[in-house]
């Protein structure tokens, strides 16, 4: 390839032109881009979810909250005849509840989390029974949220479950933009030991 000089000797450098294809379709991403975005996918919210466990273990060892993730529930198809007592094969049943449950100043919390790259948490990644698992809660009196963590912003907010519910009756939009929740929730404060301050946002968004 030829080289052009400025008059002075100075090679001309050339700028690369802009590519016009949009790379955020995954029709245009390469194999390489498409490898990292699954699994970017397959170990969303696992980070997220080990420092809000984490968080609970602190607030039981303190004696301020005891609160737990429920266990994924199981479908187990066949136990191992070499091996009594060991399953050998099982999969897991879609239909589950929330992520969180305990209690905190004599309250029921019950609460799920979820984690996007994007700005916005869309409907489909509530399923509906958690949806209609949050409407019992709050019936019932106990305190019900979501917690959202925006990983590209490093944020994370707590949104009552009567703000969620009430916005997904009007079904005005595909989902909850992240304005939405720095209007409407609390933000959860990121620290060393807990890793969240969540029992802060709670008092904070439920007046305790």
């Amino acid at each position: 390839m030829s080289v052009l000089f400025y008059p002075d000797g100075r090679p001309i450098e050339k700028k690369p032109v802009k590519s016009k294809v949009d790379r955020r379709k995954t029709e245009n991403r390469t194999d390489a881009e498409k490898a990292r975005d699954h699994l970017i996918k397959a170990n969303m919210g696992m980070d997220f979810e080990a420092d809000v466990s984490k968080s609970c273990d602190f607030f039981r060892e303190k004696g301020v909250a005891d609160i737990y993730k429920r266990p994924t529930p199981i479908k187990v198809v066949r136990m191992s005849k070499e091996h009594p007592g060991m399953i050998s094969e099982a999969y897991f049943e879609e239909k589950s509840t929330t992520d969180y449950v305990g209690i905190y100043k004599g309250r029921y919390l019950d609460f799920e989390c979820k984690e996007t790259i994007h700005d916005v948490v869309p409907y489909h990644m509530i399923r509906e029974q958690q949806f209609r698992h949050l409407d019992f809660i709050t019936k019932l009196g106990g305190i019900g949220f979501l917690l959202v963590c925006f990983k590209r912003e490093q944020e994370v907010y707590l949104l009552p479950a009567e703000i969620l519910l009430s916005e997904v009756q009007r079904r005005r939009h595909p989902g909850f933009k992240l304005s939405f929740f720095q209007e409407k929730g609390t933000p959860v404060a990121r620290g060393y030991l807990p890793p969240y301050q969540i029992l802060d946002a709670v008092d904070h968004a439920f007046g305790l």
